[in-house]
């Protein structure tokens, strides 16, 4: 009886705070106080049992080590993609070269000719007398914008 209400008292105060004080709170406060909850976590845990991480050998410890090192790995990787959209305010895009065929003129059978009208007819790609040169051109083109996006 005397864990019974003491527990039925926190729990009660949980879900008070769970309910009306958390949902007041911005994502930004959330998310730090999720890490520091984490971080309690993992503390808790790695002095509660000492003595079991204290006598494993190193594979264990690797072991062990693996699930906080891809935690880790998660959150940086997550706070610097939230840094980037803070700082340059939209999310990366990658634009897409576009590609140039032969006329469908050109083809030797029926079903290439046709495949060629269908990619023209859409719009995916573009028909050239000159298709190899712009092909060629696309690309440099493609690699000289991503080379000088780097720089």
């Amino acid at each position: 009886m005397e864990f019974y209400i003491p527990s039925v008292f926190i729990l009660i105060i949980a879900m008070a705070v769970a309910f009306v004080f958390i949902p007041r709170l911005s994502n930004f406060i959330l998310v730090i106080i999720a890490g520091l909850c984490l971080v309690l976590a993992m503390y808790a845990h790695s002095s509660l049992f000492f003595n079991e991480y204290r006598n494993m050998n190193w594979l264990n410890t690797a072991g062990v080590a693996g699930p906080h090192l891809l935690i880790s790995l998660v959150f940086f990787l997550s706070f610097g993609y939230v840094l980037l959209l803070i700082t340059t305010g939209k999310a990366p895009t990658l634009s897409v070269p576009s590609f140039t065929i032969p006329p469908p003129e050109t083809a030797t059978n029926i079903v290439t000719r046709g495949i060629g009208n269908g990619l023209v007819s859409s719009g995916v790609v573009n028909a050239s007398k000159n298709a190899e040169y712009n092909s060629i051109n696309a690309g440099q083109n493609a690699i000289n914008s991503a080379l000088s996006k780097r720089i």
